[in-house]
């Protein structure tokens, strides 16, 4: 089956709502503190407060850049693949965005290196996203420690060394953790539309399937019945005026059955397909032999063997100059087997649709579908499926 896959939208769309809200409220909330922390640190080191302001909303949209491009595959990735707990693939053109809010971080603190430094978490929080190894381990702890020795050394206690570490380790572990939250939740939002377009494919095929294998026999049937009725009417109007009646009567079966197709109501049983198929063989003037030699069956088994017995008759009468038939159903070494053979085998018959559905519910039960042409031109239809030990 194709694997499903969304259109190729941007990772910003591609994440959920209420989830890519989040991200971007926790990531604006972090990223009000630095401008308001210089904008009133006083004068002699600020500058005017849009300019810091316009630089905290470019780390905003870079840090998100990074953290949306991760949460899941987009068109806009490249081939780089960072840790797997982040996805499988980075935004294009990483190293530049990195390098770009680095530089948004570091040099305004050449003004304001109190107030401004709350700013590297944003630094650490991308790393983490971006990097793997050794390398994501010097650029999450590198600043943090920097800052932490700095601040010792400016006030000679421990306790501004220990805020510091807390309040860094928490905001950067804040952004983090939010990224992973955000992804879990695409992942499984993909996963939910998946499954659901699966379970629609599959929906879809079922209703195909069973609609063929009914149709099939059923217009073979009113094929048959006409023309008997045909060759009846001059000699014998009762019984074609019988036949037609039949007719009817089918086409109002078949139609009933229809409706229970799409509703995923129609079950058929192997006994009724069995006396279902004597008659409509018989009636085709064929030679029928039955011996459905069978214990009573479980019924996802029963129905197999009833929409095998359905196909293969449908092709005797369809594709076939058969004069005998015969239904043969048992257990042996362990396995349930269902055979249908008929004298009538013609060349030049490929596997169709009907061959290609009886074969998907066999193999639903573990089962196989054998269809051969044997070298006295009788055709062979077998289905087996496991059945445990006798």
């Amino acid at each position: 089956m194709p694997e499903v896959s969304r259109p190729l939208v941007g990772p910003w769309l591609a994440t959920p709502r209420p989830a890519r809200a989040l991200l971007i409220g926790a990531t604006c909330a972090t990223g009000v503190l630095a401008p308001t922390r210089a904008t009133f640190a006083g004068s002699e080191q600020v500058g005017p407060t849009v300019v810091w302001w316009a630089l905290a909303t470019g780390i905003v949209a870079v840090h998100l850049h990074h953290a949306l491009s991760t949460v899941g595959p987009s068109h806009t990735f490249t081939d780089d693949v960072p840790d797997p707990a982040f996805g499988d693939r980075r935004p294009s053109r990483w190293r530049s965005s990195f390098a770009l809010l680095t530089a948004l971080v570091y040099l305004p603190m050449i003004w304001a290196p109190t107030s401004w430094g709350i700013s590297q978490v944003f630094c650490i929080a991308s790393a983490a996203v971006l990097f793997s190894g050794v390398l994501r381990g010097l650029l999450v702890t590198a600043p943090i420690a920097a800052t932490a020795v700095g601040t010792g050394l400016d006030t000679g206690h421990l306790i501004p060394v220990v805020e510091v570490v807390v309040v860094f380790s928490a905001l950067s572990g804040c952004l983090v953790g939010v990224t992973h939250l955000v992804r879990t939740v695409h992942q499984l939002d993909r996963t939910r539309t998946a499954l659901a377009q699966r379970a629609a494919d599959r929906e879809r095929l079922r209703v195909s399937r069973d609609l063929h294998d009914l149709l099939g026999q059923s217009l073979s049937a009113v094929s048959l019945k006409g023309d008997l009725a045909a060759a009846l009417l001059p000699g014998d109007p009762d019984a074609a005026q019988s036949e037609i009646h039949g007719i009817g009567e089918l086409a109002r079966v078949t139609l009933q059955a229809m409706r229970r197709v799409t509703h995923g109501e129609h079950t058929i049983a192997l006994h009724a397909e069995v006396l279902g198929a004597v008659e409509l063989l018989s009636a085709a003037g064929i030679e029928i032999d039955h011996d459905p030699d069978l214990p009573p069956l479980p019924p996802e088994i029963d129905n197999v063997f009833a929409w095998a017995t359905r196909e293969g008759v449908t092709n005797v009468l369809r594709h076939s100059r058969a004069r005998t038939c015969s239904i043969v159903a048992a257990r042996r070494d362990g396995a349930f087997f269902l055979e249908i053979v008929n004298d009538g085998a013609q060349r030049g018959k490929g596997t169709g649709n009907g061959l290609s559905g009886l074969a998907a519910r066999a193999w639903a039960l573990s089962g196989t579908v054998t269809a051969r042409r044997s070298e006295d031109g009788r055709f062979h239809l077998l289905v087996v499926i496991p059945g445990g030990t006798p």
